[in-house]
């Protein structure tokens, strides 16, 4: 499945607005245009009117008809006309002798009865000045949207920077928290109220893990310490059984099995308060460290299990490779995988260990695997107690590496098994 994409809140938040602020002007200029025609139409039916009335006046007084504005005809019709296509109101360009140039008119044709005589109104109104105001307005309105948008993402791109500054270290907080470090955190200030909110929840979660880890910390500790002594009186019992002659001719294999599956359970016990530990980030002596002495001391200290199986190791070891973990850890990781190439090694052929400046390599001769590679680092999937395992080697290599962000991956190439870490 793809991942999702993810927006910023304050950048939904910001586009939201902008639309909404969108929204509004265009209804503000929907409004101001209806304005703007509203007024254009009451300021010309005033006019006309004034002309109406005063032609009227000027042919009741027999006054000269020249006197009327400029462009308004009037002509005097023989018969009634059907006043019911009257007025007729229509835009025209008209030449305005005055200004020299061709102005936009809005012209009313109506018709006129006075003293039993009806008269043919022309009566043209110019409205350039009405058009350019209306223009005006709407040629304003874009570029005052644009600047506000500006406004607004800058405003909110810089002001997020401080607003948001309590969220982000809260955010940090949480990502860098481990269990058993409660007593560590520190407060963030805020005044915000929905930040102080997040932050009491968290402290409050914490506080309910913490008591939950310890409580297990302590079951785990405990369970690990207590069965080693029923573990040791066992082994010992057993071992006085295996020193008697008489009960290992009858018993010999009940006796060894008993023998063996007490180390089991003892080295079961430590190894899994050893996963409880990491997985818990209790190993906390993290630095960079160079591997190549580490990992020649534990060659050495294998030497002799190596002899044993007649197989040898062959190591590579670069000088500059180095890891970020805990040294411990590493020694665990080193040890684990050399173990798992040593059981599992075909005998007489060899082990090869190799570093790069970036990666960490060891690989062993063997069968291919009879499960799936993906099945590998799981816990317990492949325990082979004919061969001591227990199953959780490879599952605490796999969680350290995680832990500390480095990358271990499996291939089977050319009758060897490679485990590479980078």
């Amino acid at each position: 499945m793809a991942k999702s994409r993810t927006v910023k809140l304050l950048t939904k938040t910001t586009f939201i607005y902008l639309i909404f602020t969108f929204t509004t002007f265009l209804i503000v200029a929907w409004f101001l245009l209806g304005e703007s025609n509203e007024f254009i139409r009451k300021e010309l039916d005033m006019r006309y009117y004034m002309f109406e009335h005063r032609i009227e006046n000027f042919i009741e007084k027999g006054k000269p008809l020249d006197r009327l504005p400029p462009l308004t005809v009037v002509t005097e019709l023989s018969e009634k006309p059907d006043t019911s296509k009257f007025p007729i109101i229509s835009d025209t360009m008209i030449y305005d002798a005055t200004r020299d140039k061709e102005m936009m008119f809005r012209k009313k044709t109506t018709i006129i009865n006075v003293q039993e005589k009806y008269y043919k109104l022309e009566l043209p109104v110019p409205i350039d000045d009405y058009i350019r105001l209306k223009d005006d307005i709407f040629e304003t309105l874009i570029p005052a949207f644009i600047i506000l948008a500006v406004i607004i993402a800058l405003f909110n791109f810089f002001i997020s920077g401080y607003l948001f500054r309590p969220f982000n270290k809260i955010l940090e907080t949480m990502k860098t928290f481990k269990v058993g470090w409660t007593s560590e955190l520190t407060r963030i200030n805020t005044t915000t109220k929905e930040f102080k909110r997040m932050q009491e929840t968290f402290h409050q979660m914490l506080e309910r893990i913490e008591e939950d880890y310890q409580h297990l910390k302590e079951y785990t500790e405990n369970m690990a310490h207590e069965i080693q002594t029923p573990l040791s009186i066992i082994r010992s019992k057993t071992e006085n059984l295996i020193s008697d002659e008489s009960v290992m001719k009858k018993y010999s294999d009940t006796v060894k099995s008993i023998y063996d599956q007490t180390n089991h359970l003892s080295k079961l016990g430590h190894t899994l308060n050893l996963l409880t530990k990491i997985e818990n980030r209790e190993f906390t002596n993290t630095k960079n460290i160079k591997t190549k002495e580490l990992i020649e001391n534990h060659i050495t200290a294998v030497s002799e299990l190596v002899e044993l199986k007649e197989m040898e190791i062959n190591a590579t070891l670069s000088e500059s490779h180095t890891l970020l973990i805990d040294p411990y850890l590493f020694d665990i990781v080193v040890k684990n995988l050399v173990r798992n190439a040593i059981t599992y090694g075909s005998n007489k052929e060899p082990i090869e260990i190799k570093t790069t400046e970036k990666t960490f390599e060891i690989s062993n001769y063997g069968e291919i695997l009879n499960f799936s590679a993906d099945k590998l680092f799981e816990r317990f999937y492949h325990t082979d107690h004919e061969k001591g395992a227990i199953g959780l080697g490879l599952a605490i290599v796999k969680k350290i590496c995680e832990l500390n962000n480095l990358k271990i991956s499996y291939a089977y190439s050319e009758g060897k098994h490679i485990f590479k870490i980078k």
